[in-house]
């Protein structure tokens, strides 16, 4: 009786897991590589469409965003830069010359879970995406070099 009951449980576990990451997947974005977007940051071609913002800290960035205007991210680790300005041409310059080890710098289109362009991303690293459609608010996760690294990296910047 007792194993049943046990059995039973593990069951239901499984199923509301099962169907909670069912539900949470509805909302998932992803990038596209592109080698378009990454020739666009390069060259420092700038949409006016887009808002920009970089991740970590401007003297040691590791990833470049730009989102189309309705959406935008509200995280203490992402900082919103200004196209075509000085520190914009720092952070893109630093993405690109100094990968995190072991990777390379590329350019992707950011996608909504409809396979719809949002926005544009550049970086060594890969990313998760969240898009929730009614707020327009992006939740992008990453590795974390600046911590020590995500068994990817060593944290260390080449």
């Amino acid at each position: 009786m007792m194993k049943n009951t046990i059995r039973i449980y593990l069951m239901t576990a499984a199923a509301v897991a099962i169907l909670t990451s069912a539900c949470s997947t509805a909302n998932l974005g992803w990038l596209r590589n592109s080698d378009d977007v990454g020739l666009a940051f390069e060259t420092l071609r700038v949409s006016p469409d887009y808002r920009y913002w970089y991740l970590y800290l401007e003297n040691n960035p590791y990833a470049v965003l730009g989102l189309t205007r309705e959406y935008r991210i509200e995280d203490i680790l992402w900082t919103e830069v200004t196209p075509g300005s000085e520190t914009f041409q720092k952070v893109v310059g630093l993405v690109q010359n100094f990968p995190v080890p072991g990777s390379r710098t590329y350019g992707a289109y950011i996608l909504d879970a409809r396979g719809e362009r949002i926005g544009v991303w550049y970086s060594s690293m890969s990313a998760g995406i969240i898009v929730h459609p009614d707020t327009k608010l992006v939740f992008i996760s990453t590795g974390t070099p600046w911590m020590g690294g995500d068994g990817a990296d060593n944290g260390k910047r080449d």
